[in-house]
Order: structure tokens, then sequence, then C-alpha cells
């Protein structure tokens, strides 16, 4: 295994094409120089994030980091729907800005629910119930292409960390019903060239631009699914989560994440560096294991 500062490092490239292929979408649609600055602050606080927020998440002492994810990403999705006014409400204000929080914490759930839905008791119901909980908040807000994508990424998460059957069978069972009635519900929203509608902008500059925002896409998938390996395997349903997302980005019904504009995808692209820098480091492997109880074996299969 790679250690992990050179393994974030690895993981972190997976974004330049899709960044790459940002630039190109701003570009074409000549955006205003307040959304470049917006943009590129976002990836330079991503940046950051990747660097340092590990280091954050080794001061919980490792065994409280993953339900602090889960929590978090709960609390999150459910600060936008405290906004009065007309829906949808996805956005929370932050000074003068509105940050989309969904992509911002969903990527990073898919680890935090990994771990606490691997271990027996207490925790692992808790993950189950808020992996539901996310989802309708998602759905109230209401967010129909977030659903969707997380109803794939939970799925990948319960295959490759071979929870149980019952209740795995049981929450995506749930999400796919909130997921129907979250895209029976109204969205007044219109989308955007250079948000939703990057792959038909591009497309209809030429067709090489085109093939460079389909190929950004495909890096950032391919990447994340070539790097999920024994200790992330939650990586490969991230790589999932994206593939939704674009999907829907075609039809236009949500942004195309880390390519055009938005800092919400690249700050959680950031966010889930970090994450993984934390989670494959030697600090985490120690603190799981000291975790289970002598005698009693974990529900994580070896890898």
């Amino acid at each position: 295994m790679m250690t992990s500062g050179r393994g974030a490092s690895t993981l972190a490239l997976a974004a330049v094409p899709p960044l790459v292929a940002s630039g190109l979408v701003l570009t074409i649609a000549a955006v205003d120089s307040r959304l470049w600055l917006i943009q590129l602050s976002a990836i330079a606080l991503a940046a950051l994030l990747a660097s340092l927020g590990h280091q954050v998440l080794r001061l919980s002492r490792g065994a409280t980091a993953a339900p602090a994810i889960v929590l978090l990403t709960l609390a999150g999705v459910a600060a936008p729907l405290v906004r009065a006014g007309p829906g949808p409400h996805r956005w929370a204000a932050i000074g003068p800005l509105s940050l989309y929080l969904a992509p911002v914490l969903l990527p990073s759930f898919f680890a935090g629910f990994a771990r606490c839905a691997a271990r027996c008791g207490r925790m692992n119901s808790i993950a189950f119930a808020a992996a539901v909980g996310v989802a309708l908040l998602l759905a109230t807000q209401p967010d129909a292409s977030q659903v969707l994508a997380l109803l794939a990424g939970m799925a990948i998460v319960c295959v490759r960390y071979r929870l149980d059957p019952l209740r795995s069978g049981v929450t995506l069972a749930a999400i796919g019903l909130i997921a129907a009635w979250a895209f029976s519900r109204p969205d007044p929203l219109e989308p955007v060239p250079y948000v939703e509608g990057v792959f038909a902008l591009t497309l209809a500059h030429s067709l090489a631009a085109g093939l460079a925002a389909v190929a950004g896409a495909v890096a950032l998938i391919v990447g994340l699914a070539l790097w999920s390996s024994p200790a992330a395997r939650w990586l490969s349903a991230v790589a999932a989560y994206y593939a939704v997302l674009f999907a829907c980005s075609v039809a236009g019904l949500t942004p195309a994440p880390l390519i055009g504009y938005g800092a919400g995808p690249v700050l959680g692209f950031g966010l889930m560096v970090a994450v993984h820098r934390f989670d494959v480091s030697p600090f985490s492997s120690s603190l799981a294991t000291a975790a289970r109880a002598p005698g009693r074996p974990s529900r994580r299969p070896a890898p």
C-alpha cells in the first residue's frame, strides 16, 4: 500500500482533467471575472482541504471520525431547508455567496457510511438510518439527481463491503422509493449552459471541445474506480455517484461535477481526498484494529 501522502497526491490527479475541461467551459461561455474568481478560489480551498484536512480528522482520534462524517452530512443537507421562500432549497448562504452543500458532503459520506456500517451494534443501525435520512432530506429540497446518485453509491458500498443483505436491501429499496418521489416533484430551475449544460455547450462549440469535456468526465470516473483499493473500496461508490450526476447533467437536471462553474463539487472533491488520506493511513488502520473487541470478528471482510 502506498503511503497516505502519496496516495492522496495520486488520487488528486483524477480531478485535473475535469478541472481543465471546466476552464474550457468557462472560456467558451465567456463568464465574467467574478465567476472565474469564485471558481479559482474554490480550487485553491479544495487543495488546502486535501493537504491539511486529514490532520483535522486525526484530532478526532479516529474512532469518531466516521460517525462525525455521517452526522455532518445529515446536518449539512438539512441546512438549506431552513431558508424561507420558494424552493428548491439546495444552497446554504455563506456571506454573500450560496454554496451547494450536497456535492460538498456526499462523496465523503460514502467513506463514513462504509466505516460505520461495517461495524457491529448501534453504529451499524445509525449508518443505515442516516443514509435513508440523507435521501429524504435531499428529496425534500428537492434534488432528485443527488438522491439517485446516492442510491447508486450506496449500492456499490453495500456490495463491495458485503454488508448485511437484509439491512442493505431494505435501505436501498427505501432510497429507491424516495428517488421516485423526488423525480415526481416539480423542479422549476432551468439549466444553465456552463453549469448543467456543459456537454451540450462544448459540443455546440466544436467536436474537439465536446470530446474534451467527455474525456474529463470519463477520466474522473475511471481514476476513482482504479484507485479503489481494499483499503478504500468506497472510492468506487464515489465513481458511481459522479457517473450518475454526469448522466443527469446531460438531461439538464443537475450540475456536471467538477466541469463548468460550481464551487460545491470542487470543495467536495478536496474534502474527499482529505478523508481518503486519513482513511488509508497507518494511524487510522491501527485504531480500527484496536477498536475490535477480542474474540469478536469484524463484519468487514479481509481484503
